[in-house]
C-alpha cells in the first residue's frame, strides 16, 4: 500500500498531476496532513490497516525530510519520486528520473540506510537523511528558501552570490564522538550522511549512507576571493584538496557557539548549539539499484 506525500505545487503541473493521478488509480492514497504531527497521526491509522505501508515522498529533498519526520514508526519504508528542484537524495539512491522511482516501487525492495538526528538546545530532535550544515552554507540555504525562482542549483548559486557580500566566519566549539571540545573559526561545517546538497554540490563527496558514519567537512576562515575560486570545485568534490578544507569521520558531533542557523536536507532545523548523531541502518528506503553510488 502506497501513501503519497505530495509537494502541493505538483498538482499545478499537467505532467506531474497525471503521474500522481495514475498512482491513485492504482490504489495509492494521498495524505492530507499539512505538517509532521498531522501526517504522523494519519500514517499511524493507515499502518493499522495496511501493515505493508510505504510512504512515498513526491517532491525533492524537503519533501523527503518532511516524510522522514512524519513517520510514527521507522519500520515504515520511504520511497522518493524526484519531482522537486534539487533532488539530491533521489540521485544518491540512483533515482535520477521519475520513471526510475516508479520502477523501484514496482520491482525493488527497501534497504536499510543510515539516518541522522539533530538535537537542538531547546530539546527538540529532528531526523535527516542528507547533509546537516552550520555557518555560511546554512545562511545561503536560508536566503535561497525566500526565492520563488530560479530553481535547483541556480537558486542556490544566486543566494550564494548575495550572501558573499556578508561573508564571515564563526567561532564554533566542536566535539566529535564524545571527545574534548575544541574551538576554531570556520566559514562552515557540513555533516554528511550523503554526499551532496543544493542540486549537486558535493560538499561531502565520499559520504556513504551505508557505512555507519558521517563525513564531516570543515571550511576554515576564508576570503571572498578564495571562496569564489574554490566554489566550482564543489561540483566534483575537488574543494577537499584545499589546505583550508579538512575532513573527518564521526558518529556523533556536538557543535556549540553563539546562536547560529542550522539546516538539514535543505530545510531549516532551528538554531545551534546542536548535537548531531548517526543512527546506523535506522531507516528503510527504496533505491533504484543495489548500489549506493550517487
Amino acid at each position: 500500500m502506497l501513501a503519497l506525500l505530495v509537494k502541493p505545487t505538483l498538482w499545478k503541473s499537467r505532467k506531474t498531476k497525471s503521474v500522481l493521478e495514475g498512482l491513485q488509480t492504482s490504489g495509492a492514497v494521498v495524505l492530507q496532513g499539512s505538517n509532521s504531527v498531522e501526517l504522523s497521526i494519519e500514517l499511524a491509522a493507515l499502518q493499522v490497516i495496511y501493515p505493508d505501508l510505504t510512504l512515498v515522498a513526491c517532491g525533492g529533498d524537503g519533501t523527503f525530510h518532511l516524510a522522514l519526520n512524519s513517520l510514527p514508526d521507522l519500520q515504515i519504508p520511504i520511497a522518493v519520486l524526484p519531482m522537486g528542484t534539487g533532488n539530491d537524495l533521489a540521485r544518491y539512491l540512483g533515482i535520477k528520473k521519475l520513471k526510475l522511482g516508479i520502477a523501484a516501487l514496482r520491482n525493488g525492495a527497501p534497504v536499510k540506510m543510515d539516518m541522522g538526528t539533530i538535537e537542538s538546545s531547546d530539546g527538540s530532535t529532528r531526523r535527516f537523511a542528507g547533509i546537516a550544515s552550520c555557518g555560511f552554507d546554512a545562511q545561503v540555504n536560508e536566503r535561497a528558501n525566500t526565492y520563488r525562482g530560479p530553481a535547483g542549483t541556480l537558486k542556490y548559486l544566486v543566494a550564494l552570490a548575495v550572501e558573499l557580500v556578508k561573508l564571515n566566519s564563526r567561532e564554533f566549539m566542536v566535539s566529535t564522538n564524545g571527545g574534548e571540545h575544541q574551538a576554531g573559526r570556520f566559514t562552515l561545517i557540513a555533516v554528511g550522511n550523503t554526499s551532496s546538497y543544493g542540486g549537486g554540490l558535493r560538499m561531502c563527496p565520499t559520504a556513504d549512507a551505508f557505512d555507519q558514519h558521517f563525513e564531516v567537512t570543515y571550511v576554515d576562515k576564508v576570503t571572498r576571493r578564495l571562496l569564489v575560486r574554490v566554489l566550482p570545485k564543489v561540483f566534483w568534490g575537488g574543494h577537499t584538496k584545499h589546505r583550508q578544507v579538512t575532513q573527518s569521520v564521526a558518529q556523533k558531533i556536538e557543535i556549540g557557539g553563539d546562536e547560529f542557523p542550522v539546516y538539514a536536507d535543505g530545510e531549516k532545523i532551528g538554531h545551534g548549539p546542536v548535537v548531531i548523531t548517526l543512527h546506523p541502518g535506522a531507516m528503510r528506503v527504496w533505491q533504484a539499484q543495489p548500489t549506493n553510488t550517487p
